[in-house]
């Protein structure tokens, strides 16, 4: 993508963020790492630049996201979902303060399931993902499966819309394949307002990503939902706090309310 150069990674120092920040870097962008933690971060990513940022500290979010051509989301909580896989979105669309780079959500598979033992996780995914579509900012969401359970010999990565894939499958996908996906949709046009689960996949050629991109179906603009994904919940039946922040934030946009 022409003039993506610094990109802010929320999470830079989780098992994904740590393969996303080299990953960027070899594709010619310049990572910056907004953790707690500089100290951790810095001896995690030698030569990495590093802001100290929280996501409940919105002036050190605020500085941390400034002057960003994109911005990469690879958080997550299994104890407070509430506030950290759902709560940082909202976080950084109002850091932004009407500023609209590139953004990467990464949430989960199964994110629109109601059952299993992670649905209250999942929900909370969902509704970050909710969040953000109706923003209005660019964006791109992705889904991946399993961390690391693939089978040997999938060398390659399929992408596929509609949610439809139970998590208990356990259908896996590498965090290589997650780190190359995450570059490749700040790269290239095609993948601005899309949402799709990741997998890998068998055989040795290499993803064409821009090629997958653009076969993707569309969100529509300032849909709660991913365009092929089961209708959610209306908006009304969500939490008093993400019907404020969807609302806050389609305002911001001069976008309709729904």
């Amino acid at each position: 993508m022409a003039g993506m150069t610094r990109v802010v990674v929320i999470g830079a120092t989780g098992s994904i963020g740590r393969e996303v920040v080299p990953a960027l870097a070899a594709h010619g962008l310049e990572p910056v790492a907004a953790v707690r933690d500089p100290e951790r971060a810095r001896a995690l990513l030698p030569g990495v630049e590093t802001i100290r940022a929280d996501v409940t500290d919105h002036a050190g979010l605020a500085r941390a996201v400034r002057g960003s051509d994109g911005i990469v989301m690879v958080h997550g909580s299994d104890r407070r979902p509430e506030d950290v896989d759902y709560g940082a979105v909202p976080a950084v669309l109002e850091a932004l303060a009407g500023a609209r780079p590139r953004v990467v959500l990464m949430t989960s598979m199964a994110v629109t399931h109601e059952t299993g033992a992670w649905r209250e996780i999942m929900r909370w995914k969902a509704r970050g993902e909710r969040v953000l579509r109706s923003s209005g900012v660019p964006a791109t969401i992705i889904r991946p499966g399993w961390f690391d359970a693939q089978p040997s010999g999938f060398h390659s990565a399929t992408l596929e819309q509609g949610d439809r894939t139970p998590v208990d499958s356990r259908r896996g996908v590498s965090r290589r394949h997650i780190a190359e996906a995450i570059a490749h949709a700040l790269l290239y046009e095609e993948a601005a307002g899309v949402t799709f689960e990741l997998f890998s996949a068998p055989g040795d050629v290499a993803t064409d990503w821009r090629a997958a991109f653009g076969s993707l179906a569309k969100d529509a603009a300032g849909s709660l939902d991913a365009a092929l994904d089961p209708a959610g919940p209306p908006l009304s039946r969500e939490p008093d706090r993400v019907r404020e922040d969807v609302e806050r934030l389609r305002a911001a946009a001069s976008g309709p309310v729904a």
